[in-house]
């Protein structure tokens, strides 16, 4: 399927890219890295975000791109349902590009394989492909995807692969101290103030921990929605943890969840029960409702799926 997207990219002159709402490390990474390799290959691209790029994450260069009104192929990148995409209709011929575990496969083209850490080693293999300089920018890029996905290199899809694609970033121009600070060391003040409020919440059951923030919290800390980000990595560091479930009211009544989890599949059954989906440790959805009465729900579902002595 690489080869195939290969094909697609040197037959199209037109390209939009889109990725999943609140888009993460990997999302952001994964994407203009793409848009960089496209623009350096003579194509036009455009980028479509369902909900705004955290500002944590508008440090890395981010490639030439336009509005076109006719796409010819649409890119979803670590995208591969479309309720990811908050209602937004790719406007293109799709190609999926996407490490999450999933039986949906539709468009042109569905490059789906659960066994790489992230949508940004993934791109990272299909600039190598079809030989692509890796530019400084690419680089830092992908790195930041790849850095982000794997908790810093820290989660269980760290393999020797992904270490070998960090040095070549390295070498390639990426500065790994510089990323691994904006990711860790420089979160904003409203991040905390929202942690905080997420921490006097915390419900505790059987291993899982669970909270939320609402719309009316975010609007009382000046925040929006995508300030909350990270916010279950930190639940998830807590000792004793094994499902850590963080809903965020990301406008009134509606619902984002996510879920992390040190037990293989209980992020993604829980998920799954309330039409999300995901990996086996890090997993979501979204629903209408209200976060308040939504998570005891959602606790109550987890502690089915995690193993206790």
């Amino acid at each position: 399927m690489k080869s195939r997207i290969a094909e697609i990219i040197r037959e199209h002159l037109t390209f939009e890219i889109i990725t999943h709402e609140s888009p993460d490390e990997d999302a952001v990474g994964a994407a203009r890295a793409l848009g960089h390799a496209l623009v350096s290959l003579g194509k036009s691209i455009c980028f479509s975000f369902p909900t705004p790029i955290p500002a944590s994450l508008l440090f890395t260069e981010e490639p030439v791109s336009g509005e076109i009104d006719d796409p010819e192929i649409s890119f979803l990148v670590d995208v591969s349902d479309m309720g990811m995409l908050r209602g937004i209709p790719p406007r293109g011929e799709i190609v999926v590009i996407d490490h999450h575990r999933t039986k949906n496969g539709f468009g042109l083209a569905s490059w789906i394989d659960p066994g790489k850490s992230s949508a940004s080693e993934m791109v990272y293999d299909l600039l190598c492909e079809m030989e692509i300089p890796i530019t400084p920018s690419i680089a830092s890029n992908l790195f930041l995807g790849v850095f982000g996905d794997t908790g810093g290199f820290i989660h269980a899809n760290t393999t020797e692969r992904v270490f070998q694609i960090a040095y070549e970033l390295v070498h390639s121009g990426a500065d790994p101290h510089f990323i691994a600070y904006r990711i860790r060391k420089a979160k904003p003040f409203t991040f905390y103030q929202i942690l905080c409020k997420v921490m006097e919440r915390v419900i505790i059951k059987d291993g899982v921990y669970g909270s939320y923030i609402s719309f009316t919290d975010l609007d009382k800390f000046h925040a929006r929605p995508e300030d909350a980000s990270g916010v279950v990595e930190e639940l998830a560091s807590l000792a004793g943890s094994q499902l850590v479930i963080f809903l965020r009211e990301v406008k009134p009544g509606t619902i984002h969840c996510s879920i992390r989890s040190k037990q293989n599949d209980a992020a993604l059954n829980t998920a799954r029960a309330f039409g999300g989906g995901g990996h086996g440790l890090a997993a979501g959805f979204t629903v209408e409702g209200r976060p308040r009465e939504l998570i005891h729900q959602v606790v109550k579902e987890g502690t089915k799926w995690v193993k206790t002595a």
